[in-house]
């Protein structure tokens, strides 16, 4: 049994799919079963990582855990002091105690133990946990997923015919699917865990700049200007609206760490193993944007 955490997000989902097109058993852990469908092979059981007694009842039976649940869109105890801080390491704890053969953990490329970003030093404590445990592990550290950039992108295009931009918007990113992620942790979580971690990007860096000229052609759109927040804006105004909005402020901070710290990465080893990933236009040509239009 393979229990994944986090399957109803949008790389959970995927990698449920790919586990069961790889004819494993799946438990999905929830804190809200009834709110959510899969398909009858699929197992759904309540948990919360922060009750660990269903993390208990939840792991029973289980082979491997893939944890995608991350705490970068929450705040108080679904926020990354929340899930990254406490929630994950609860779960490597019980995780332990069930004497599981792998936990794969995706985290991400901008973990880093001096990152500005809470969140993202807050990712690299966990890895760092997991990796001080007893247990069996895996992780991966994807880049920006085009799934989640491609429809925050789309909507101002398809509305306003406006470019979202961040920064400058020059700065490369080797923006990555959520379908290889996927395809790789669901790999990883059917093996005993050896210890591996690997940066995941795609096979190409473009600028924001550049994405979203993909995404508007795909769309048969023109872009015809942009809505940009300068690093200027950006900086203070993620410190103003910390008290506020905390999930905004954050997505403010990661806005300026996209635009000036490295976000290109070689993963053509892990590539080279496990398939070789889609480019931002192939991914395009599976998932095209479909916006309702704006007047």
């Amino acid at each position: 049994m393979i229990v994944v955490f986090g399957g109803t997000g949008k790389v959970g989902r995927q990698i449920v799919d790919q586990l069961r097109s790889d004819r494993q058993a799946v438990r999905v852990v929830t804190r809200t079963p009834s709110s959510v469908k899969f398909a009858r092979d699929v197992e759904v059981v309540a948990g919360d990582l922060h009750d660990r007694h269903s993390l208990v009842r939840a792991v029973t039976g289980a082979r491997a855990i893939v944890c995608t649940v991350q705490g970068g869109n929450g705040k108080g105890a679904s926020g990354p002091k929340g899930i990254e801080g406490k929630g994950v390491p609860a779960l490597i704890e019980v995780a332990g105690d069930a004497a599981v053969e792998n936990f794969v953990y995706l985290s991400t490329a901008s973990a880093r133990a001096d990152s500005p970003v809470e969140f993202f030093r807050l990712k690299f404590e966990a890895e760092r946990t997991l990796r001080g445990s007893k247990v069996p592990f895996s992780i991966l550290r994807p880049t920006h997923l085009m799934d989640t950039w491609v429809e925050m992108l789309a909507e101002p295009i398809a509305k306003k015919g406006k470019a979202m931009v961040l920064g400058s918007g020059t700065n490369p990113v080797s923006w990555v699917s959520g379908t290889d992620v996927a395809r790789v942790a669901a790999a990883l979580a059917g093996r005993a865990g050896e210890g591996f971690s690997a940066d995941l990007g795609g096979p190409e860096a473009l600028t924001l700049a550049q994405v979203n000229e993909l995404v508007a052609a795909s769309m048969g759109k023109q872009v015809k200007g942009e809505n940009k927040m300068s690093l200027g804006m950006l900086r203070p105004m993620s410190a103003l609206m910390k008290p506020f909005n905390p999930v905004l402020a954050r997505q403010m901070q990661m806005g300026v760490v996209l635009d000036t710290e490295p976000q290109v990465v070689d993963s053509g080893a892990v590539w080279a193993r496990y398939g070789q990933p889609l480019s931002l236009s192939a991914w395009l040509q599976r998932h095209r944007p479909g916006v309702t239009e704006g007047v």
